[in-house]
């Protein structure tokens, strides 16, 4: 999951309830900011987080 740590949208303490929960294998990336901000601002390290999982789990 990439969650926001600012985020008011989908607050984050629901978030990180949702990520506890979930079953293995999970990945949790943390980035400062809102809702949009790893698609805007903190897209570079949005954008690190996601492919490995994919590769390490899906390929």
């Amino acid at each position: 999951m990439i969650v926001g740590n600012d985020d008011h949208l989908s607050p984050t303490d629901l978030a990180l309830t949702a990520y506890e929960r979930a079953l293995e294998p999970k990945r949790l990336a943390l980035i400062d900011g809102g809702h949009f901000a790893p698609y805007s601002t903190r897209f570079p390290i949005a954008a690190q987080s996601a492919p490995g999982w994919f590769r390490e789990h899906l390929i």
